[in-house]
């Protein structure tokens, strides 16, 4: 049967990676794994430039990958075979071969459109325009999966042949083209992508905070059809709040870490000048970073620009060197006391010609009262992006379906299917309103220089704020 080939039975060995250890290999999950297109993955850094402050973090798009796969099929396994998940689904919502099958294969391809850098990128755009010049890799997944190589079937025959699953619906629900049924099961609080991501960052980096009781936790999963998502009972409390801690402390160490931040803003205004100034055709650009390495896009691009006189190249001999700016301004973008986003910061996220210009101004204001000849990019602004890396709207909505009788009065409340939000069941600190806190603490805003820079610039404060004010 198809079900116990791709949740039970190992038709050919393990491949073994860091955390999850050894994972049992079937002859579809073989042949995406050995595909040039999923094997490009091995050369994406899963923490891009993290590596600068912790020298373990060199792991990549491609075993996350597999620890995702390895984490639905735990979560699968689960549904077809406890019988509290399996009486709480419904047709509409059913975990039958076809939706495990589908999962399975989104799961372990959900990164397949990565790229180095992309994060940083995906905001990049010419000068008068609004379309960016790096896609958003999710969308890229089709490009990536139809991909023919020399003798080889493309990802989408594999899916088709091997997996009896249609590679249509595969590329929608990861690049969000879809309302699938199944879609909401990949992303959220409860995710095998968040599950994954944070023990393995953590174990990489060598640094504590990583620490989720996963096999609690997926012991604990039930469906939720009303809401097509997962749910969990109250023995999936205490591993939740696990997760939900450890990626609060990952945001604060790693995500977040000044070092790795700053050499992503660095690069980020570097491409943004290289674009506005047409040092390199934005197809040669695409080309570089779709199709390349995370080390190998440095040096191809150091030869790209070479000899352009692009004065933003220093930027770039920073990074290989590791001269990294510093921080000279740190700012919490939210509005006291209420802490709700402040336009005002946010905006220079997403506006890419009002953040180079107010770079350029604060270069200028420093330049004349300073008498440097700087050029424009020795200043330069980390804003954080307005979206919630929380999941504040899903975990708002998060439910627990009580087992204990001790918990189903609390059914009285008007929750219907016999499942309570989490923040009603009132057996955790953990509420929304209290993970909200955790993301408005988390970012900052950042003015960042130049090391020689930074004195003089921090002297400069009220100018500074003015500048970014009007």
């Amino acid at each position: 049967m198809i079900a116990e080939q791709f949740l039970f039975r190992s038709e050919g060995g393990f491949i073994r990676i860091p955390i999850w250890g050894h994972i049992p290999l079937s002859t579809p999950l073989k042949k995406i794994l050995a595909h040039p297109s999923f094997l490009r993955l091995k050369g994406i850094r899963q923490l891009s430039f993290s590596q600068q402050v912790y020298p373990g973090a060199t792991h990549t798009r491609f075993e996350h990958s597999i620890g995702v796969y390895h984490l639905m099929k735990l979560i699968l396994q689960r549904m077809v075979t406890n019988p509290l998940a399996m009486e709480l689904q419904t047709d509409p919502f059913r975990f039958d071969d076809e939706a495990c099958r589908t999962l399975l294969c989104t799961c372990l391809l959900h990164d397949i459109g990565h790229y180095p850098h992309a994060h940083v990128l995906e905001e990049i755009a010419p000068a008068g325009a609004s379309d960016s010049v790096f896609a958003h890799h999710e969308t890229l997944t089709g490009m990536f999966i139809n991909q023919e190589h020399p003798g080889t079937a493309p990802i989408a025959a594999i899916l088709h042949d091997d997996w009896k699953v249609d590679p249509d619906t595969v590329i929608d629900i990861v690049s969000g083209k879809s309302s699938h049924r199944l879609g909401k099961l990949i992303s959220g609080t409860l995710d095998p992508d968040k599950m994954d991501y944070l023990m393995r960052d953590a174990h990489h980096c060598n640094i504590p905070y990583g620490s989720i009781d996963i096999e609690r936790l997926v012991e604990s999963f039930v469906p939720d059809p009303e809401r097509e998502r997962f749910a969990i009972t109250e023995k999936g409390i205490a591993p939740l709040e696990s997760l939900l801690f450890a990626k609060y402390m990952m945001m604060r160490n790693v995500y977040w870490h000044h070092t790795s931040r700053t050499f992503s803003t660095m690069l980020r205004r570097l491409l943004q000048d290289i674009v506005d100034e047409g040092a390199v055709a934005t197809d040669a650009l695409r080309e570089l970073f779709y199709f390349n390495s995370d080390d190998r896009v440095l040096f191809e691009l150091d030869n790209m620009i070479g000899g352009r006189g692009l004065p933003a190249r220093d930027l770039l001999d920073s990074i290989q060197n590791r001269r990294v700016y510093k921080r000279a301004m740190t700012l919490r973008p939210y509005l006291e006391p209420s802490m709700d986003i402040d336009p005002v910061w946010f905006a220079f996220s997403s506006d890419h010609r009002k953040r180079k210009g107010k770079e350029q101004e604060i270069c200028s204001m420093l330049s004349r009262r300073l008498n440097l000849p700087l050029l424009g990019h020795e200043v330069l602004i980390d804003a954080p992006a307005p979206k919630n890396v929380f999941d504040y709207d899903d975990f708002r909505e998060l439910r627990v379906y009580p087992t204990k009788n001790e918990h189903r009065h609390l059914l009285q409340n008007g929750t219907s299917g016999g499942y309570i939000r989490f923040d009603d069941f009132r057996e955790s600190v953990f509420t929304s309103d209290f993970i909200l806190s955790f993301e408005r603490y988390t970012k900052k805003f950042r003015v960042l220089c130049r090391p020689d820079l930074v004195e003089p610039l921090s002297g400069l404060e009220e100018g500074v704020m003015e500048i970014l004010l009007r």
